[in-house]
């Protein structure tokens, strides 16, 4: 069984890559389906934007919008990817390394 197992790991990472790929194409497919709404800027709304004032040296951190969140999310899964395929080279390469000792 232990020998079968390193032959097993190639086929069990490219199951996984699939699946988070399918995953992750489900998610953007709905986003990227919906229309761009174009607005007009009118005389009204830049001077209602100019005369807004904010106290002075108030920085106040603004609520993470579900961009940021879907952003946020892409990014884990990417890094956790990224660190499968590093284990999986880092792991090979030690395969390869014992068995060029024999």
């Amino acid at each position: 069984m232990s020998v079968r197992a390193p032959r097993f790991l190639p086929a069990v990472l490219l199951g996984v890559l699939l699946a988070l790929g399918t995953s992750l194409g489900v998610a953007a497919g709905p986003a990227a389906a919906q229309p761009v709404v174009a607005r007009s800027v009118t005389s009204q709304s830049v001077t209602a934007l100019a005369q807004e004032q904010t106290a002075p040296g108030v920085d106040l951190p603004q609520a993470p919008t579900e961009a940021d969140k879907e952003n946020a999310k892409s990014k884990i899964v990417v890094g956790v990817v990224a660190v499968l395929l590093l284990g999986a080279v880092v792991w090979g390469n030690r395969i390869r390394a014992k068995r060029k000792k024999k």
